[in-house]
């Protein structure tokens, strides 16, 4: 079994490579540089006030504001930590066309809880995505998209 760190990089890594952009996606600006937080290399912060906040994914405009961020969870139990950091991102992150450009990926399994949490809270998001990996490969499954709907794929 791949350690649970290991994994969430290989996940992450794939999600900035086919999401951010979309492979077919014609109105990305190319001057945009998509990052990716793993336990090997963290590359880029959010300077939140409880210290260096790291996304999974992060997509910086070419003056190097931020544009939008992803953050992917291994676990489907969720604590006040957890959705605490999920508001963070959230507020520090770019606008969409309605709200923060803030997408989360969880395991199937954990949507319902995610998407209650995320809504309780008052957090803003433009997707709440699940993972799961079958036969080898990532399958990510839209499950929320509140702000744009070409971002729902």
């Amino acid at each position: 079994m791949v350690d649970e760190e290991v994994l969430k990089g290989r996940i992450a890594r794939i999600i900035a490579a086919t999401r951010f952009p979309f492979v077919d996606q014609e109105d990305w600006d190319e001057s945009r540089r998509t990052l990716v937080n793993d336990y090997r290399t963290r590359c880029w912060a959010f300077n939140a006030p409880g210290g260096d906040l790291y996304p999974s994914v992060v997509v910086l405009n070419g003056d190097g504001s931020v544009r939008e961020c992803g953050e992917v969870e291994m676990s489907g139990e969720f604590d006040a930590e957890t959705v605490e950091r999920w508001a963070a991102m959230s507020r520090l992150t770019g606008m969409g066309e309605r709200v923060k450009k803030f997408f989360l990926y969880v395991p199937e399994g954990a949507e319902a809880e995610a998407e209650a949490l995320l809504d309780a809270n008052g957090i803003e998001y433009a997707g709440l995505r699940t993972w799961a990996i079958r036969g080898g490969s990532l399958v990510l499954r839209p499950v929320k998209t509140p702000d744009m709907a070409k971002d729902h794929r």
